[in-house]
């Protein structure tokens, strides 16, 4: 038994690796209405008063980036790694974290070999409660910042995620030390931002972790789990709170009756994501996934 000792040699604690997520997807929970909750009928929305409420509810979703930064994205093709499952059902949902970063714009990476960028681990029971997984002192959190740590620590649930992010500049490219100085930020007048409006700084994501608790899974098909994973390594989310106005897979571990996979909406959020500069404004961002989000609900493509 052992436990996940840093960010980049994460390990499950597994007395044994037993199949998770084997369930077909017609014995998954089947929807269903709360009982004693009332049922509202309200007037369809106006596709500008949709818009809106799409908007308000990706700004909810991202975790808000630091001021004047855009929102973070990897960069170059993910590699991924998963722990904690046997190893068939381990590569179903690697295979298919891969698929989705493809399908989305984000590219994978599938040399063996490659040194994995997104690690996907399955905590078994003997870990504990999530909430005793990690603490502000814990080696794997030491890269971030402590609002970061607090962001972390503050999940509820049994899940706990999170990105390591570099801030380079406009283009992408790490900041140089100007000669005999240390590394620094620029100021304004060293670097010539690619719009007057958008930020000077791009944040690239270098690496994510995904832990699950292993008993939270169960009744759960692999592919809601690798499409859960993927949402929460290809950017900073977390799981929404309060009213939900559109399917989610997000809401894996929240909802009675969950959606069978990516919805609409989270191909949205990720694949306009990663289509914007890298340098873009968040609020260009979140316009953005709003319109494309609408658009195809308002095609009829969504089926969650």
């Amino acid at each position: 038994m052992r436990r996940v000792l840093a960010l980049w040699a994460i390990a499950a604690v597994v007395a044994s690796t037993p199949s998770v997520g084997a369930a077909p997807p017609d014995t998954a929970k089947a929807k269903r209405v709360p009982e004693g909750e009332p049922i509202i009928v309200r007037p369809p929305s106006t596709e500008a008063e949709r818009k809106r409420e799409m908007r308000e509810f990706t700004r909810e979703v991202i975790r808000q980036p630091r001021m004047n930064q855009p929102v973070a994205k990897f960069f170059y093709p993910v590699c991924v790694a998963v722990l904690g499952l046997a190893p068939g059902d381990a590569e179903v949902v690697a295979a298919r974290i891969r698929d989705n970063a493809d399908a989305l714009g984000v590219g994978a990476e599938r040399k063996p070999g490659c040194v994995p960028t997104v690690r996907v681990a399955f905590m078994a029971p003997a870990a504990g409660p999530a909430a005793s997984w990690l603490s502000m002192e814990s080696p794997q959190l030491a890269h971030l910042a402590g609002y970061q740590r607090e962001r972390v620590l503050g999940e509820t649930g049994p899940v706990r995620a999170w990105n390591r992010i570099a801030v380079r500049d406009a283009t992408g490219q790490a900041f140089r030390p100007q000669l005999g100085d240390q590394l620094r930020f620029p100021t304004f007048t060293e670097i010539e931002p690619l719009s007057r409006t958008d930020p000077i700084v791009t944040t690239e994501i270098t690496g994510a972790a995904v832990l699950i608790a292993r008993d939270a899974a169960d009744g759960l098909t692999l592919g809601q789990l690798a499409d859960y994973a993927t949402m929460r390594a290809l950017l900073g989310t977390g799981s929404p709170e309060g009213r939900v106005p559109a399917p989610t897979i997000l809401t894996l571990f929240d909802d009675p009756a969950p959606p069978e996979g990516l919805t609409e909406f989270d191909r949205a959020l990720v694949s306009e994501l990663y289509n914007v500069s890298r340098n873009a404004k968040p609020r260009r961002v979140y316009n953005d996934i709003a319109r494309a989000a609408v658009a195809a609900e308002r095609s009829g493509r969504d089926g969650n």
